[in-house]
């Protein structure tokens, strides 16, 4: 009888500790997903303001070309050569190419996609993990011994992460204006 009660208490132990630890689990495993959102917060923020300098700024040296390949096919058409002022612009496009090498935002753009990919699967695989951990600890508490030490501890059943009612917000594709 003795043996029974010891086996009994330290079952009960052992399933309190396991359920502590699952708990703590599910914990760390929201604190992932919290984290994540904030670091794409402020990455679609970051990367949105660098493409749209970039894209400006390349915006205003296509348009200064575009402005100089008119005026030289004008000079052209009158039979002239081009003028200095159209040489002088192309000796400064072909600098400011070199001084500003990441001019090309088309890398930029293409960046910005990796990135939010890169952090959205991060935050899908972190969502998972969370509804995992959730799901264990929840089966542990609602199975006997620890349906018995939940309840004793006021542990209550953790939801998992689901869309629910909020499905049809987050269907629609994001938009970010540049």
């Amino acid at each position: 009888m003795l043996g029974f009660v010891l086996w009994l208490a330290l079952r009960i132990r052992a399933q309190h500790a396991l359920i502590a630890q699952l708990d703590e689990r599910a914990d760390a495993a929201f604190g992932d997903v919290d984290a994540l959102l904030l670091e794409r917060k402020t990455l679609i923020g970051n990367l949105v303001e660098v493409v749209r300098a970039y894209a400006a700024k390349e915006h205003e040296v296509i348009r200064d070309v575009l402005s100089a390949r008119v005026e030289a096919i004008s000079e052209l058409g009158e039979g002239a050569m081009i003028g200095q002022q159209n040489a002088a612009f192309l000796q400064n496009l072909v600098s400011l190419g070199e001084n500003f090498p990441e001019l090309e935002s088309g890398s930029h753009f293409a960046a910005l996609r990796t990135d939010l990919v890169r952090i959205e699967d991060r935050i899908t695989a972190a969502r998972k993990f969370y509804n995992l951990a959730v799901e264990e600890l929840n089966s542990v508490a609602r199975a006997f011994p620890g349906n018995l030490i939940a309840s004793f501890s006021r542990l209550p059943l953790r939801e998992k992460f689901s869309l629910g009612e909020r499905r049809g917000a987050y269907e629609e594709t994001a938009q970010i204006a540049f």
